[in-house]
């Protein structure tokens, strides 16, 4: 198949979605498909470098022009009909936050009636608004911290006056723990709030669930072997997340059978209570009772050499390859969306 990956573009996690788009890519290939790297972001000189070839662009006009980083945003929708003109059989989405995975991109596919892989706009949009997302986890009665949100940076923060520390104060609809912080008093919530509206327009002040950080990854609505997290900063903060020795895994998790089951069980729910499709990432808290609490559910989960999925798919038998096409072969069989 020819296959285009998706990959860059202009949200805080560029940098991880250009590592995961270049691993996808090199499976892609070995797996036989023909591969064209898209940034959305990028101008054809870009692309051409990106893909060491401009044998893609000949015979499309392809907008070619002088971009200032603040009209970067602009190039979206131009390189997704450059995609058209591509004529691919699936588009794989290696994008990470952002336009990406809020749902924008996956409207655009939509629109141009292109196959991609994930879930499509409705469910990332859910899943990347942190507020909504709970809201659906409470209505399917799926465990979750109490949290308060916060809609504008000089919102009144009176409603934060009784709450007990330690708190967890986060943006809204980032990814990739940006902007999270564990507070344990007031001082602490004051300036953390503060630095996580710089992310995103509302926030989230979260309970904090002592006890064990777990994750379950899902293909085709199967899921995969516990992932217990121990990070060395005692929060599973970005550099935990993508710098190898920060982190220390437990794959499976040491968790009794009974336990095992009750979680992905309840990783299934919340994924399928927010109607994604394909493959994601649903992270919890273990609490010292054993009681796992959602915290939310990554639509589009990290694709590198340090990704929890990747990892949880190797325990159960399945090599990256081999990971990368089951969800190819997910995304070609999934049902189509209606674009209005």
């Amino acid at each position: 198949m020819k296959i285009v990956v998706l990959m860059g573009g202009d949200s805080t996690e560029r940098e991880v979605s250009l590592v995961t788009g270049d691993k996808v890519a090199k499976a892609l290939e070995e797996n036989g498909h023909q591969v064209i790297k898209i940034d959305p972001i990028a101008t054809k000189d870009e692309q051409t470098k990106l893909n060491q070839s401009d044998r893609h662009w000949i015979g499309i006009d392809y907008p070619d022009i002088e971009m200032l980083p603040l009209h970067r945003g602009s190039m979206y929708l131009k390189n997704l009909l450059i995609i058209k003109r591509l004529k691919p059989d699936l588009v794989f989405n290696a994008l990470h936050g952002g336009k990406g995975e809020n749902g924008v991109v996956q409207g655009m596919l939509d629109a141009a009636e292109i196959l991609y892989t994930g879930s499509g706009r409705i469910a990332c949009l859910l899943a990347m608004e942190k507020e909504i997302s709970k809201i659906y986890f409470k209505s399917a009665k799926l465990p979750t911290p109490k949290a308060i949100v916060l809609e504008r940076p000089e919102a009144s923060r009176k409603k934060l006056k009784k709450v007990d520390f330690p708190q967890v104060v986060k943006p809204n609809n980032q990814g990739s723990t940006i902007g999270l912080k564990i507070v344990r008093n007031y001082p602490e919530m004051e300036e953390a709030i503060d630095e996580a509206f710089n992310f995103s327009p509302k926030v989230i002040v979260e309970e904090y669930i002592p006890g064990r950080e777990i994750t379950v990854g899902i293909i085709k609505n199967r899921t995969f072997p516990v992932v217990e997290i121990i990070p060395k900063h005692g929060v599973y903060d970005y550099e935990c997340k993508y710098s190898k020795g920060m982190s220390r895994y437990e794959v499976p998790a040491q968790l009794d059978e009974e336990t095992a089951r009750l979680v992905q069980k309840i990783a299934l729910k919340a994924h399928s209570i927010l109607g994604c499709q394909g493959y994601s990432r649903v992270d919890m808290r273990l609490s010292p009772e054993g009681e796992p609490y959602v915290l939310e559910v990554n639509t589009l989960p990290g694709l590198t050499d340090t990704s929890l999925l990747p990892m949880a798919c190797r325990k159960a038998g399945i090599n990256y390859n081999a990971m990368i096409e089951m969800i190819v072969e997910e995304a070609i069989n999934k049902p189509k969306l209606p674009v209005s």
